[in-house]
């Protein structure tokens, strides 16, 4: 449902806040965003994150992850030069925790699209735009963000 290169992405920067076990990755993923990957995507992914040098883990039974330094060093590539995409996904974030239906507005959004409903899904957000932008006082063409 989701691109590979966005759990990868999510998955180092959740390491870059501190060590997690795989199913508490899951469970921070599903709490910010929402969106809960399966452990088909997950534990592959961690693999090979880690053939490539960029998380390590200890422990047996239930392995602790943590980024390493190239792990790092690459979360760090990623973000270069995309502030605008940082500020987004920290206000999803945030707004996920501060509005919890939020979560919900997100999860079913992804299902519809994979579900093709593409054209639905464009008339329900000429709508919600509308109306948003009666709420923040802007005008119709978006000129509230400028």
């Amino acid at each position: 449902m989701v691109g590979r290169g966005f759990l990868r992405y999510w998955v180092l920067r959740l390491l870059s806040e501190g060590p997690r076990t795989g199913y508490a990755l899951a469970k921070e993923l599903e709490e910010r965003l929402g969106w809960r990957p399966s452990p088909g995507s997950l534990y592959p992914l961690l693999g090979a994150l880690a053939e490539q040098g960029l998380i390590e883990h200890g422990g047996e039974k239930r392995p602790l992850w943590r980024l390493s330094q190239k792990g790092e060093e690459a979360l760090a590539e990623m973000e270069k030069g995309k502030d605008e995409w940082k500020t987004l996904v920290n206000l999803v974030i945030q707004t996920t925790k501060t509005i919890p239906s939020f979560s919900q507005f997100l999860r079913l959004f992804a299902q519809a699209v994979v579900s093709g409903k593409t054209p639905e899904l464009e008339d329900l957000l000429t709508q919600i735009n509308a109306k948003l932008m009666v709420l923040v006082g802007g005008e119709k063409d978006g000129s509230c963000m400028r």
